[in-house]
C-alpha cells in the first residue's frame, strides 16, 4: 500500500483514528529529524603542552641565583604529562617591565583558549629536566654579573614537552647582581645557661643584616639505632616537659626587619636544654632597583653542632625568712614550738624542688637536711625543733637532672617557748 492507499485509508477511517496517524507521522518525523543532526565542529588536538609555571622563586645567594618551582603533572588539556619534560631559564638584565609583560603574556594565553601559546622567554641561560613536583635549577652568574654595580636580574621558566613545544614562560620572578656579602667565617659554638653562644668573626663597613639557620639534630651523645620500616627515626627530646619544637628554624640577629651592625656574635636563647642543634649563619643586604627589594645572601658559613647538656645549675634560692610559731590547733595542748620558712620560687624550668637544710647553734652546730624527700614548694614547716634553742638555716634548689644551686643565705631563728 503507497502514501496514497494510506491517505485514501485514513479518510475513510473515523475522525479519532485519523488523529491517531497524523500523531505517529509527527513523532517519526521528530526522530529523523534528531538523528540527523550535526555533531558541531571537530574539536582541535591536544598538543601536549605543560601547563605554565605558577609558582616561581629566586633567591641570590654567594655568585649564583637558585630558582625553585613545582613542576606541573598535567597540560593545559588537564592530561597526565608523558614523557620528559625540559625547563628552561630566561635571565633577563634591566628587565623593570619584566612584570607586566609576564602578567599580560599570562591573561592573552588564558583568554585565548586552553591550547594558546604566549611567546617563549630568553635568552635561556639553563635547561634542567624537570619532573613534576618541587623543581630546582642554579644560574651560576658570570663575572661580569657579580661586580659593581648591582642591577635587576629578571628569570622566568618555561616547560617544553618531548617534541619542544611549550605553553609559555612563567611571571618574572627578581634577583640582583653584583657583589655578595663576605661569607661569615670562624664560626664557633657553645652551649651556656643562657643558651647556645654563637661567634664568628665580624665584618666591618657592610649594612647587613646576619640569619643563623638551626637544625634540630639527635644528641651526639645519644646511641643511634637503626630505622625499621614500622619504626621510622625521630628527634628525641632528652628531658620530659619540653616542647616539640620544628626541626628547621631562622633566626635573625638582632630583630625582626632591622639592620645591625655585625657584632661577631649571638645568643640563641630559644635553644631547649636537651637538644642537639647544627648551625650556619648567612650575611644578607636589602636593595632596591627598579623599584624592586630584593636580596643578596653570602654562601652559608661552614656548619658547627652544639650540643646543650642539663648540666647548668639552677640559681640559689632568694628572700630565705624563718618565722617562730606552734604546730598543731589554736589553744591546744599538744601544741608543739615550730619554725616556718618560706623563700621566693625559683621560677627556672624544670625545677624539681628544694633541699631544707639545718644546724642546732646550741647543739653540735652540723649541718643536717630535713626530711629524705625534695619540698615541692617554696615553704616548709619544722615541727622538729626544741622550745628555746637557736637553728640557723639555709635552702638549695634541685632540677630536674639532679643539678642542685648554690646555699642561699642563711636564716637564724629560736624555737618559741610556751
Amino acid at each position: 500500500m503507497d502514501i496514497w492507499d494510506i491517505r485514501g485509508f485514513a479518510a475513510g477511517r473515523p475522525v479519532e483514528c485519523t488523529e491517531r496517524m497524523a500523531t505517529l507521522a509527527a513523532a517519526l518525523a521528530l526522530v529523523l529529524l534528531v538523528g540527523c543532526a550535526s555533531p558541531g565542529p571537530p574539536q582541535p588536538p591536544s598538543l601536549k603542552l605543560p601547563e605554565v609555571v605558577s609558582d616561581v622563586t629566586a633567591s641570590r645567594v654567594g655568585d649564583a641565583v637558585r630558582l625553585h618551582w613545582t613542576t606541573p603533572s598535567r597540560t593545559t588539556d588537564k592530561l597526565l604529562i608523558a614523557g620528559p619534560v625540559m625547563a628552561e631559564i630566561c635571565r633577563e638584565i634591566d628587565a623593570s617591565a619584566s612584570t607586566a609583560s609576564a602578567k599580560a603574556g599570562q591573561n592573552t594565553a588564558a583568554s585565548a583558549g586552553k591550547n594558546a601559546v604566549t611567546a617563549p622567554c630568553s635568552p635561556v641561560v639553563v635547561r634542567v629536566r624537570a619532573t613534576p613536583g618541587a623543581s630546582e635549577a642554579v644560574d651560576a652568574l658570570p663575572a661580569e654579573l657579580t661586580a659593581a654595580p648591582a642591577r635587576l636580574l629578571a628569570y622566568r621558566v618555561q616547560l617544553r614537552n618531548a617534541a619542544g613545544r611549550t605553553a609559555g614562560a612563567s611571571a618574572a620572578v627578581f634577583a640582583a647582581s653584583g657583589p655578595a656579602p663576605q661569607a661569615v667565617e670562624e664560626l664557633r659554638g657553645r652551649a651556656t645557661k643562657a643558651g647556645v653562644v654563637l661567634e664568628w668573626r665580624p665584618e666591618s663597613g657592610g649594612a647587613e643584616t646576619v640569619e643563623v639557620d638551626r637544625s634540630l639534630l639527635e644528641p651526639p651523645s645519644a646511641p643511634h639505632a637503626a630505622p625499621t620500616a614500622t619504626a621510622p627515626p625521630t628527634h628525641k627530646i632528652a628531658l620530659p616537659g619540653t616542647a616539640k619544637e620544628p626541626t628547621e628554624t631562622r633566626l635573625q640577629v638582632g630583630g625582626a626587619a632591622s639592620i645591625v651592625a655585625d657584632a661577631g656574635g649571638t645568643v640563641d636563647r630559644t635553644a631547649q636544654i636537651g637538644h642537639a642543634y647544627r648551625y650556619t649563619v648567612q650575611r644578607v643586604r636589602s636593595v632596591e632597583l627598579s623599584g624592586q627589594r630584593v636580596e643578596l645572601r653570602s654562601v652559608p658559613s661552614a656548619a658547627v653542632t652544639v650540643e646543650r647538656k642539663d648540666v647548668f645549675a639552677p640559681e640559689a634560692p632568694a628572700g630565705l625568712v624563718a618565722v617562730p610559731g606552734f604546730a598543731g590547733e589554736a589553744g591546744a595542748q599538744t601544741q608543739k614550738p615550730a619554725i616556718d620558712l618560706s623563700w621566693e620560687p625559683n621560677m627556672e624550668p624544670r625545677i624539681a624542688g628544694y633541699r631544707v637544710y639545718r644546724r642546732d647553734l646550741d647543739g653540735d652546730g652540723a649541718w643536717q637536711q630535713l626530711g629524705s624527700q625534695l619540698v615541692p614548694v617554696a615553704a616548709y614547716r619544722d615541727a622538729t625543733v626544741v622550745s628555746g634553742r637557736r637553728y640557723a638555716y639555709r635552702v638549695i634548689a634541685v632540677d630536674a637532672a639532679g643539678n642542685e644551686s648554690a646555699r642561699s643565705d642563711e636564716v637564724v631563728e629560736t624555737a618559741p617557748a610556751r
